[in-house]
């Protein structure tokens, strides 16, 4: 198996920390913890699971976080058990090869892509069970770092992997790959809006018009087109694209000014830069999520307004809480997809994102602009992190 990973090396993530502060060339240098190479293959861990042969993966932003040691050792997930090899690449669309003995809805040829690629009960076949796993939210899972899971499994960014049948998700023959691969991180903007749905003549902003921010506009557009729907966006063919797939005006200029005029808001300008508004959005979605997003995000709503947080930083964050309770606001976390309640039926975002692709609802074409080869991955992630250009989704074609 021939793959991407990122070796949990406590001495190899500090000294490409400290040698980044001189050079940069130091990520995927022998220094760093990020490895391309072949590990050997192995048979199927169980009757249950399922090879497949990958055919595109995308990178997105946990990828760069682990190829650019962005991770901190103070955030709340690192005080959990790791794992000696975290394989890269869960945005994916691949073919099945092989399948377990009690593996029936699943045959050699099918296209699949990857649901659950976080440890849950499922895939190590916990029974019964936690209440999250049970709800269909398998993110949530409370038996992420109890179990054990087989070494060496793979993910995207390799020749083939290996996977749980509950983490996959068959393809239908109507999406092509070029779509599929996009299925994951469409899902996550579904779930996000449905997490906290704008309504009719809401004032609602989308920070970020990257992959997840651009169908978070479809997708919000699509559940609710009669809210007013901004968006904020430095890369101007990005603005262009969020005004076609369904915004309805991109802010220019001072962001506060800009946030007044689009909300009617009062700004108000203090000593020292220090800037804020009264009334505000109604609803804003952060695909960013830096600390001046956040900081920014939550002065721009009006009292009682709603904060989502899509975008997310593998680090603390800093910024101003104090509208948070001066002015009632609500601050909701999302983590990838699960389950919802939706038009009278509790569906899987990932499978109605899948839905809304199929029909035409959500349009994923020409989102992919750039296309690497496994070898050639320290270009592929300098691309996708500087988004220098015309860069929305950089792929890994593996076939």
């Amino acid at each position: 198996m021939r793959t991407i990973y990122f070796e949990v090396s406590v001495p190899k993530i500090l000294g490409t920390r400290l040698l980044s502060r001189l050079s940069r060339s130091v990520y995927g240098s022998p220094i760093s913890p990020v490895r391309y190479g072949e590990l050997p293959d192995q048979d199927l861990p169980g009757p249950s699971w399922v090879r497949v042969r990958n055919r595109l993966a995308g990178i997105c932003g946990a990828d760069l976080s682990l190829f650019y040691v962005q991770a901190s050792p103070s955030i709340s997930i690192a005080a959990l058990p790791g794992v000696p090899k975290a394989f890269m690449g869960h945005e994916l669309v691949g073919k099945v090869v092989e399948t377990g003995s009690s593996v029936t809805d699943l045959c050699p040829g099918d296209r699949v892509t990857l649901q659950r690629y976080l440890p849950c009960c499922s895939i190590k076949e916990i029974d019964p069970p936690c209440p999250h796993c049970q709800g269909g939210n398998y993110t949530l899972c409370e038996n992420f770092s109890e179990g054990t899971l087989p070494e060496n499994l793979g993910a995207g960014f390799g020749d083939h992997f290996l996977a749980h049948r509950s983490q996959l998700i068959k393809v239908p023959d109507e999406i092509p790959d070029d779509q599929a691969v996009l299925i994951e991180p469409a899902s996550v903007s579904l779930h996000s809006v449905l997490k906290r749905s704008p309504r009719a003549k809401e004032n609602v902003l989308v920070i970020g018009a990257g992959t997840i921010g651009l169908n978070v506009i479809q997708c919000a557009k699509a559940i609710e087109p009669d809210c007013n729907l901004f968006v904020s966006e430095k890369v101007d063919f990005k603005k262009e694209l969020g005004l076609r797939l369904g915004a309805d005006q991109v802010l220019e200029g001072d962001p506060y000014e800009a946030v007044a005029r689009a909300s009617g808001a009062k700004l108000y300008r203090g000593p020292l830069g220090n800037t804020t508004l009264l009334g505000g959005m109604d609803l804003v979605y952060d695909c960013v999520g830096y600390s001046g997003t956040i900081h920014d995000s939550v002065r721009w709503l009006r009292a009682g307004g709603d904060y989502v947080m899509i975008g997310n930083q593998l680090s603390p964050v800093r910024f101003d809480q104090t509208p948070v309770w001066n002015q009632e606001l609500s601050l909701i976390g999302v983590n990838a997809h699960g389950f919802e309640n939706h038009q009278g039926r509790r569906v899987s975002s990932f499978g109605l994102a899948m839905e809304m692709v199929r029909d035409g609802r959500i349009n994923l074409d020409g989102f992919i602009t750039h296309r690497f080869s496994l070898a050639e991955y320290r270009e592929a992630f300098k691309v996708a992190r500087q988004k220098v250009g015309r860069v929305i989704k950089v792929v890994f074609d593996i076939q």
